[in-house]
């Protein structure tokens, strides 16, 4: 009874649930340690215990659940990284946004299968976060862009060097082509823009 009482003080109170060797020894350890939790016995009343039992039992059986779907699933998706990592070019700025994409892909993986998550898979700064993921598809590939987003966007908050040619084009080009041309490279600047804002202003969020 100390040793699992030793244990479970140990685990309990860096939430390192791996060092039980299975489910029946953590539920005993539990059972052990609880009645005792940190010599406040005569303090907690049996709500409390129960309480305290629920919180651990729920963490451990949560974490076990996160290790197998985190060596299924997220370990394959930050070895995908790390080879892209490695084989893209060096020189160009766009893989740089893609590297910067499948990084926030793991983020958003990692979060909504942790305890701050709902049933829904949402977290706090979920809707920021995979907001970024879907302006860098955009920005890893702009033909992503449909034409009716071009030819539709809203081009009077419009600010970056060099606009003022390509808004030009915009407004008077005839040709469908030249003006799609100019418009996608409008919107692109238009989604970075929004990009560099959200992770200017948003980007704690994600983990608070």
């Amino acid at each position: 009874m100390d040793n699992l009482k030793h244990k479970a003080l140990c685990a309990f109170g860096t939430y390192g649930y791996e060092k039980f060797e299975s489910d029946e020894e953590f539920e005993q350890a539990l059972a052990c340690v609880v009645p005792h939790y940190w010599g406040m016995e005569e303090e907690m009343t049996e709500a409390e215990k129960i309480e305290i039992a629920a919180y651990h039992r729920g963490l451990y059986y949560h974490k076990k659940r996160f290790r197998i779907w985190k060596k299924e699933v997220l370990d394959p998706m930050v070895k995908s990284m790390a080879d892209y990592a490695l084989e893209s070019p060096q020189y160009d700025a766009r893989f740089l946004l893609g590297l910067e994409m499948r990084k926030m892909e793991c983020m958003d993986a990692y979060f909504s299968h942790s305890v701050t998550s709902d049933s829904n898979g949402d977290y706090p700064g979920s809707r920021w976060l995979r907001l970024c993921i879907k302006l860098l598809k955009l920005l890893t590939d702009p033909y992503r862009i449909t034409e009716d987003e071009v030819l539709y966007m809203n081009i009077r908050n419009v600010r970056y060097k060099g606009s003022d040619k390509d808004l030009a084009h915009f407004k008077s080009e005839t040709d469908k082509d030249l003006k799609l041309n100019a418009g996608r490279d409008i919107y692109w600047h238009k989604a970075y823009h929004l990009y560099c804002h959200i992770r200017e202003y948003a980007l704690h969020t994600w983990w608070d």
